[in-house]
C-alpha cells in the first residue's frame, strides 16, 4: 500500500491524514523554537514552551507567507517558508510515527485560496522538510472537497452538495454539483468566505450560542435557499459539537442528509494523493478555482489541411498548465486564439494578438513561438516571440504579450 498523506493548512490549524493507517492529526498551526537550543515544537507543545518563557512562538504562518514576512528568534530571522517547513516536518513525523519522511510516496496540501507564489512556497517547504521533490502537490479547499465527496456513495451527491466550514479563522461555504454530459460528466465546486463569520469562542456561553445559532441559520437559509441538496457536510472546529446550533441543524436537515467530517479537506487531499500515486485519471472533468474552465486553441494549417491546435484543455490545473508551439503566420500580421468556456451560457471568443511590430519580411518567412501560461485560474498569459527564418532572416528581439481574462 502506498504511503500517501493529505494535509489541510490554514492560519489557525493544520490537519494531516495518513491513508495507510487512517491517522488523523489536528493541531494548532503554530511553531515555537527554544531560545537556547535549536529545538522546535508545534501545536499545544509550542504554546506550553512559549508560556514557560523558554521559547519564542510564531503563528498565522500563511498570512506571514503572503506578506513575505520573517520572525526573529534568538537573533536569527526565519522566513515564513522556513517556519512552515519546520511545522510540516513535525506533523509528518508524527503521522508517520517516527519513520523517515522520504518514505512518503505522495503528499497533497490543501489551502483555502490558491495563489501561485504561495503554492510554490509550500511545495518548497515540504521538500525542505524531507519530502522528495516531485512528490508534492498543492490544491484548494474546493478541489479537496471534490475529491472527498466523489469518494463517497453516489447517493450522497446525486443532487447538489453543500459544505459549511466553521473555524476560528473564518466561516466558509462550498457548493458542489455533478453535471452529466453525453460523453463525460463534470464536477463543479466553488467556495466563498461568508460575511456571517464569528469567533467560535462565543459558543461557550448561552447568549453566545444563541447568537451563533442565529447567524448560522441565516447563513444556511441564504446559501441553501430552495435548491435541492443530497447532502450538507459540516467541518471545522466550530462543528465539533452542535448542541449550540439547534435551529441551524433543524433547518439544514430538512429533506437532506447532514454529516460532520473532521478533517474533510485533509481526507480529500489524501484521496488525490493516492490517485496520483497510481496514475489514475478521474472519469469526469473537474472545475474549481484550481482548474481551467475553458479550452484555448488556434486554427492552423498542417500540410495544407485546416486543423485545430489545442493549447489548453478544460479541466487542467492552471498551476502547471501551459503550452509552447511554433507557427508561421500566413498573409497576416496577427495571431488568433479561440477561447471556448465550458459554461454554455458564456460566448466563445476570438482573441487577436497583433504582430504589427514584428520585422517586415516576405510572406511565410517569419516563424514565431507561442507560449501560454497562467497567473491564476482566470487569467491566461500569451507571449509571441520572433524566431526569424533560418540564416536568411535572423531572429530579432521582438515579442508581444497579452493577458486574457477567461
Amino acid at each position: 500500500m502506498p504511503l500517501t498523506i493529505g494535509i489541510d493548512l490554514c492560519d489557525d490549524y493544520i490537519t494531516a491524514y495518513g491513508s495507510e493507517d487512517s491517522v488523523l492529526l489536528h493541531v494548532p498551526a503554530v511553531v515555537c523554537r527554544e531560545k537556547k537550543d535549536d529545538l522546535w515544537y508545534i501545536g499545544e507543545s509550542a504554546y506550553r514552551m512559549a508560556l514557560s518563557g523558554k521559547g519564542v512562538l510564531t503563528d498565522k504562518l500563511l498570512s506571514l507567507l503572503r506578506k513575505k514576512g520573517t520572525s526573529t528568534i534568538a537573533r536569527k530571522a526565519y522566513t515564513a517558508e522556513q517556519l512552515i517547513s519546520k511545522m510540516l516536518a513535525s506533523v509528518l513525523w508524527q503521522v508517520l510515527n517516527g519513520r523517515d519522511i522520504k518514505l512518503i510516496d505522495r503528499l497533497v496540501v490543501a489551502i483555502h485560496k490558491p495563489d501561485k507564489e504561495i503554492m510554490d512556497a509550500i511545495m518548497h517547504s515540504a521538500e525542505d522538510a524531507g519530502v522528495e521533490p516531485g512528490k508534492v502537490s498543492v490544491i484548494s479547499h474546493a478541489e479537496a472537497f471534490i475529491h472527498y465527496t466523489m469518494a463517497q456513495d453516489k447517493e450522497l451527491y446525486s443532487n447538489m452538495v453543500g459544505l459549511f466550514d466553521l473555524s476560528d479563522e473564518s466561516l466558509s461555504y462550498y457548493r458542489l454539483k455533478v453535471i452529466r454530459g453525453i460523453s463525460r460528466n463534470s464536477v463543479v465546486a466553488e467556495g466563498t468566505y461568508l460575511e456571517e463569520s464569528f469567533q467560535i469562542g462565543i459558543l461557550k456561553n448561552e447568549s453566545g450560542s444563541e447568537l451563533g445559532d442565529r447567524i448560522m441559520t441565516d447563513a444556511a437559509k441564504r446559501c441553501l435557499g430552495n435548491d435541492i441538496f443530497s447532502t450538507v457536510f459540516l467541518t471545522g472546529k466550530g462543528f465539533e459539537r452542535t448542541d449550540w446550533a439547534k435551529n441551524f441543524i433543524a433547518y439544514t436537515c430538512r429533506r437532506r442528509r447532514v454529516m460532520y467530517e473532521k478533517g474533510l479537506f485533509a481526507i480529500g487531499a489524501a484521496e488525490l494523493a493516492e490517485e496520483q500515486f497510481f496514475g489514475q485519471e478521474k472519469p469526469y472533468l473537474i472545475f474549481c478555482d484550481t482548474r481551467v474552465a475553458a479550452e484555448v486553441s488556434m486554427d492552423v494549417l498542417i500540410r495544407e489541411r485546416k486543423s485545430r491546435l489545442v493549447l489548453i484543455s478544460p479541466g487542467q490545473r492552471w498551476y502547471n498548465a501551459g503550452a509552447y508551439a511554433e507557427v508561421m503566420p500566413r498573409g497576416q500580421d496577427y495571431l488568433e486564439l479561440q477561447v471556448e468556456p465550458m459554461d454554455k451560457n458564456a460566448e466563445r471568443r476570438t482573441i487577436r494578438v497583433s504582430l504589427a511590430d514584428f520585422p517586415k519580411r516576405p510572406d511565410r518567412c517569419t516563424k514565431a513561438s507561442v507560449e501560454v501560461s497562467f497567473s491564476d485560474a482566470d487569467h491566461l498569459r500569451v507571449k509571441v516571440s520572433d524566431l526569424g527564418f533560418g540564416e536568411l532572416f535572423p531572429a530579432e528581439d521582438v515579442e508581444e504579450e497579452e493577458y486574457i481574462e477567461l
